[in-house]
């Protein structure tokens, strides 16, 4: 018998390539981000070799971690990168922090931290000079991506938050609008200059685990373990001009609660404001 593995030899191994959440491109196209249980590793795609590996410090600070603080490290939970040319990756952790990267020198910008779960959900605005983060623990917190700090936490989904998507301003407001999906099958659009929820669809009848807007801001769609996709047109300028009522708001026709009983779940949550999104159809898997 040959043996004909006794002409190799073992010069290395890459270890964890890939342990879950989706990875992401840089800016360039050039490196792939993935992540590697707690650490990020950054892969040139045309070499197909490991460029860098991002290895988290100590949960106080960033940077380079001894070896104890490697072993307690959280693992990587979900990856974003900034928008237009901007060397920044986020990365969100099992511990509930958010790590904010800079691939132009592999260092660890800033750590965030305010979530008490893991991180499951997180988005630059367009501008990239806020960050959105979901967690498990079912709160959205935006942050101040350049004052490295938090600006307000927003509460309502009963369950984790699955997925983020930023809306622009007409130019009216500061900060424009965020939507959200969660596990417990709601998905509500936030007024970020007022900081509540303005609206909530109720459509789905299952898990609503993505969502995503088109490069033109008109259209958002919705995806459920229902096996269905809603597709829903945005109106940022008539949301954003007309003017929410002082009054007690009430419910409108065909609605109780605020929440809408004909499937299509467009309840404005404030009286006398135009709602921001606007069902448009669906499409649903066959069995």
């Amino acid at each position: 018998m040959v043996k004909a593995y006794l002409r190799y030899e073992f010069s290395g191994a890459f270890g964890v390539i890939n342990s879950g959440p989706a990875p992401c491109y840089d800016a360039s196209g050039k490196l792939l981000v993935t992540a590697a249980l707690e650490n990020l590793a950054v892969w040139n795609v045309k070499q197909g070799s490991l460029a860098a590996t991002l290895v988290p410090g100590p949960s106080t600070s960033g940077g380079a971690s001894t070896s104890s603080s490697h072993a307690a490290a959280a693992e990587v939970t979900c990856i974003t990168r900034a928008p237009g040319n901007s060397p920044l990756i986020a990365a969100g952790y099992a511990d509930g922090s958010v790590r904010i990267w800079d691939l132009s020198s592999n260092d660890c910008v800033v750590t965030l931290k305010g979530h008490k779960a893991g991180v499951t959900a997180l988005r630059f605005s367009p501008s990239g000079a806020q960050l959105a983060s979901g967690s498990k623990d079912t709160d959205i917190i935006l942050w101040d991506v350049v004052g490295e700090t938090g600006l307000f936490r927003l509460r309502g989904h009963k369950d984790q938050v699955t997925d983020l998507a930023f809306v622009s301003s007409d130019g009216s407001s500061s900060y424009g609008w965020l939507v959200s999906s969660s596990k417990d099958a709601l998905v509500k659009a936030w007024d970020l200059d007022t900081q509540h929820c303005c609206q909530t669809l109720t459509g789905h009848k299952g898990e609503v685990w993505a969502l995503d807007v088109d490069p033109s801001e008109s259209r958002l769609v919705t995806g459920s373990t229902d096996h269905e996709l809603r597709v829903y047109a945005i109106d940022a300028a008539a949301a954003s001009t007309s003017a929410p009522s002082t009054s007690t708001p009430q419910p409108s026709s065909g609605t109780q609660g605020g929440v809408s009983k004909t499937g299509n779940g467009l309840a404005a949550q404030a009286s006398g404001r135009a709602p921001l999104l606007r069902s448009i159809g669906s499409v649903k898997r066959q069995a």
